[in-house]
């Protein structure tokens, strides 16, 4: 079981506060970079939310096992619910400004974009655990199997979008260079310090258990945070009429710049 100083409120917080933060800081630094208002929305987005489904699931099972996926999910929870609001909501204004409408988007409208398949498997399964309940062994087996494709899955996709951007997509435009610092520096930059700070207030007379808890915490976050952009940057942009072009080029060049920062990052838990 979970210490109490790692309970599901602080990674939770520790996620929505790094994100929400990085948001504003990413509204900001599009202002002074002179970004098109037309394509500040997706700028903003590249530079803020991850990739936690496609990539980070298989990058936290890969690196940190079944343990890291706790704080993996939490994680999730945070960057969908951020993308979902603050995300889609500054995605849909670059649509109105290259259109010149004003869409009317209501709570309704936003709270049904929440209810995704994967945010609502996360709810039951923690149904399942707040309750006691004991699953029959095949349906843990058929689980497991299925979780297991998940990599493999991911990596095609990946590949595919990337094939199918084409190289055409890779060409370098204002703004890039910012959202691949935002993307790899500044936001996981941002969480682990504040992971550092959470870590050092709790860890008086915590057992070392604990502390390798709070340490696991700590990876698992950065790690997430820290991936390529969202692919939902695209499809959101593609549907309501916003800067496609931008945001696949966004997300093509911090997909490919991930293949560096991802190593990187398991170096830097080495030494710290």
């Amino acid at each position: 079981a979970q210490s109490v100083l790692v309970a599901p409120w602080l990674p939770i917080a520790i996620a929505f506060g790094t994100l929400i933060v990085s948001y504003f800081l990413a509204q900001g630094a599009a202002r002074l970079l002179r970004i098109p208002e037309t394509r500040r929305g997706v700028f903003t987005v590249l530079f803020s939310f991850s990739n936690s489904v496609f990539i980070g699931f298989p990058i936290a099972q890969a690196l940190f096992g079944d343990a890291g996926m706790t704080y993996a999910v939490y994680y999730y929870l945070a960057n969908t619910t951020c993308f979902w609001t603050l995300g889609y909501l500054s995605i849909r204004r670059d649509a109105d400004r290259i259109s010149g409408e004003k869409s009317r988007i209501g709570a309704g409208e936003v709270l049904k974009k929440l209810v995704t398949p994967p945010l609502i498997a996360i709810l039951v399964m923690f149904g399942v655990i707040l309750s006691g309940l004991h699953l029959p062994q095949f349906v843990l087996t058929v689980c497991e199997y299925g979780g297991g494709l998940t990599t493999p899955l991911s990596l095609i996709f990946t590949g595919c979008m990337i094939w199918e951007a084409g190289v055409k997509s890779l060409k370098y435009e204002r703004g890039i260079g910012t959202v691949l610092f935002g993307r790899f520096a500044l936001t996981p930059a941002m969480c682990l310090g504040v992971c550092a700070i959470a870590i050092s207030l709790l860890s008086s007379g915590a057992s070392q258990a604990q502390l390798s808890e709070l340490t696991l915490m700590r990876n698992v976050l950065t790690t997430q945070i820290g991936l390529p952009a969202m692919t939902l940057t695209v499809i959101v942009s593609q549907r309501y009429g916003a800067d496609t072009l931008y945001a696949t080029r966004g997300l093509l060049w911090t997909t490919i710049a991930s293949l560096v920062t991802i190593p990187a990052t398991v170096l830097l838990f080495q030494i710290i």
